[in-house]
């Protein structure tokens, strides 16, 4: 019981903070903002609310100690259709090394799709297009301390890239899942994107000068200064308990399960937020999904399904959500993991 009390003593007090300095905003002063979008079907259907149900491959992304669940090689893939034409994908593999440690790697990649090109003296485009493209490599290592506590680090390579400029640093994850013991609660918590700052650079930074009195034109003469930016620390903690299922307290039933999560997520370079989550499932086949996004400036709702094809001899399970962004319009996720 003093484990207990430690434990949501430490985990309490980055909460207790968030809610103290609500009142400051600081959106708009971190780089890197892709890291904070969902990666896998499952848990964006389920309205974020995922670190501490989250034993799929997309853990990768959620919680790295969600790994150590899956149990056997796995290779996953996700791709969300964002807003004008931007696409965000992750891939995930996993490998159990033994009974109590697994390692994955994981890759997220986000594409602007193309932007045409303006400048000063061409406003109306220069008749060429540009990307934006944002890529996060990371490896990942789970292990099982106990039988009922999991601990997973993941230590990450962030890049982002304007047209030929880019920006790139090094970060890592670090999560916990704990199963309390008391009438079937899980706890999940993670911490996200801790690591240093980026900074723009590239050859279009540079710009000729030419001397008014001489004529003579210094090739790259001046160069414009950009400034470094920190990455969107994440700090989640999350909370989910089976009210129907073969481990509920309440109603047991080999059949159906219903679980319930709730999560807080407290970003660096926003209000903290809140993430609640429903998910039905009949005969370990079909599940539907449903979550709310709470404090989010244009996002709420959001909704899904899943197949698990194990009842078939498929080690495979396909996964679909939808998520209203409101003035932003709807966006979809398609996600497919794959055991061996």
């Amino acid at each position: 019981m003093k484990f207990i009390k430690y434990f949501a003593l430490i985990v309490l007090i980055p909460v207790y903070g968030a809610f103290a300095q609500q009142e400051l905003s600081k959106v708009g002063t971190s780089m890197g903002q892709f890291l904070k979008i969902g990666a896998g079907a499952r848990g964006t259907a389920l309205g974020d609310a995922y670190s501490s149900e989250v034993k799929d491959i997309s853990a990768l992304y959620w919680n790295p100690a969600g790994i150590q669940k899956i149990g056997r090689p796995s290779v996953g893939i996700a791709q969300t259709q964002l807003f004008a034409g931007i696409t965000y994908n992750f891939l995930g593999v996993v490998l159990p090394l033994n009974s109590n440690t697994t390692a994955g790697l994981s890759i997220t990649y986000l594409n602007s799709g193309n932007i045409e090109m303006t400048t000063i003296a061409e406003p109306e485009g220069t008749g060429t297009t540009f990307t934006a493209t944002n890529v996060a490599v990371g490896l990942t290592v789970a292990r099982r301390l106990t039988d009922r506590f999991d601990l997973g680090v993941t230590l990450k390579y962030v890049q982002e890239k304007l047209f030929r400029e880019k920006a790139s640093t090094f970060a890592f994850d670090i999560g916990s899942q704990f199963n309390t013991g008391i009438y079937g609660m899980k706890l999940g918590m993670s911490l996200a994107n801790f690591g240093g700052k980026m900074k723009l650079d590239g050859p279009d930074l540079s710009r000729d000068v030419t001397n008014d009195d001489t004529g003579i034109t210094y090739s790259g003469g001046v160069r414009w200064k950009t400034l470094d930016w920190p990455i969107p620390l994440v700090f989640r903690l999350g909370i989910s308990d089976d009210l129907i299922g073969e481990n509920s307290w309440l109603v047991k039933s080999t059949r159906h399960r219903l679980t319930v999560i709730l999560e807080a997520n407290d970003p660096t370079d926003h209000y903290l937020r809140y993430n609640y989550g429903v998910e039905y499932e009949w005969l370990k086949f079909f599940a539907l999904r449903f979550g709310y996004k709470a404090n989010y400036d244009e996002a709420d709702f959001t909704a899904g399904l899943g197949l698990n094809f194990a009842k078939f001899g498929i080690n495979g399970r396909l996964d679909y959500s939808f998520n209203n962004y409101g003035l932003l319009g709807y966006v979809h996720n398609y996600s497919f993991e794959f055991n061996f």
